[in-house]
């Protein structure tokens, strides 16, 4: 390759180690094992583009976990998940949050299935890992970032593979292939098939199979942070703050910080909303679970119903 030539040129890069991936938009980015660089176009220069080192000790410990999503680009670094903007220094997003749960948890020998991907359709990003008890050549979890709302949450499946992919679209005469009647037709309106063609979250599964999330909702669990009076409670049980019609709350109880917490028997809602417990305690939280398919839009907490006890 002729330098100069058509915009080609080479640069070496002193250190920062091996080139894991890049990304960019309006400006490059370059990720190294130890080192990330940012490229700018430079017209007219005889280097094409100017290259400038912009963190010294940090870089991409996983080639596929590198997201872009929006204008934000997000991966894992050693010291944990970062994200930033192409103009922009990294910042960590997991620092005290879940980095020292991912690094407890995923299988060091497998780093090739830290997937990483982004949702078309929202604020989100995943990153897909095999834990240290998982299956060989499969994830077994998934990290949700919500880069909007700055929250996480993992996620239990299974698979081979996470992308965003498109399917393929189908015209009115391509339904015949489907189905001979209208009444017949698996979609819930031809609506659906308009915006067939467009980006979403995909997995491969463990049959190898490609499938779009378009099924029921998943299980949910949520756990409140603990609490203390500095004294004994009696928690006589607590408030779903959700829209779920089904749902189920159980309370978590410890004497002490050295001790391990253990939770009541889970009830479900009564008519009066609450879900009843009979717990003494000095710390406590709270547990919610809702089940598969059941259809809810929003889980903000729990409204505990409790009343102190005994001595300090």
């Amino acid at each position: 390759m002729d330098r100069g030539i058509n915009s080609s040129d080479y640069q070496d890069l002193p250190d920062g180690g091996i080139v894991r991936g890049v990304a960019g938009g309006e400006y490059g980015l370059i990720l190294q094992e130890t080192a990330i660089r940012r490229m700018v176009f430079a017209p007219g220069s005889p280097v094409i583009f100017n290259i400038e080192r912009i963190t010294e000790d940090k870089g991409l410990m996983a080639p596929y976990s590198l997201i872009r999503a929006a204008d934000r680009i997000f991966f894992l670094s050693p010291q944990g998940f970062q994200g930033m903007v192409s103009t922009g220094a990294p910042a960590a997003i997991g620092k005290e949050r879940f980095d020292r749960t991912f690094f407890s948890d995923f299988d060091s020998g497998s780093i090739q299935m830290i997937i990483g991907a982004a949702d078309p359709a929202a604020t989100r990003v995943y990153w897909a890992y095999k834990s240290s008890s998982g299956t060989t050549g499969q994830f077994d979890k998934v990290l949700c970032y919500d880069y909007a709302l700055d929250r996480a949450s993992i996620i239990a499946m299974r698979g081979e593979y996470l992308a965003s992919l498109a399917r393929p679209g189908l015209t009115l005469e391509n339904l015949d292939s489907i189905s001979a009647s209208i009444e017949a037709l698996p979609f819930a309106s031809l609506d659906d098939i308009t915006t067939a063609a467009l980006s979403k979250l995909s997995a491969v599964g463990t049959t190898h199979k490609l499938g779009f999330f378009t099924g029921g909702n998943l299980e949910a669990t949520l756990d409140t942070a603990e609490q203390t009076l500095d004294r004994r409670v009696r928690v006589k049980g607590l408030r779903p703050v959700t829209d779920a019609a089904a749902c189920y709350g159980s309370i978590g109880a410890r004497e002490n910080l050295q001790s391990s917490v253990s939770y009541s028997a889970e009830q479900g809602v009564n008519a009066k909303g609450l879900c009843p417990a009979n717990v003494s305690t000095r710390l406590a939280r709270g547990r919610l679970r809702i089940p598969a398919s059941t259809s809810w839009t929003f889980a903000s907490g729990v409204e505990p119903d409790f009343a102190p006890e005994g001595k300090r």
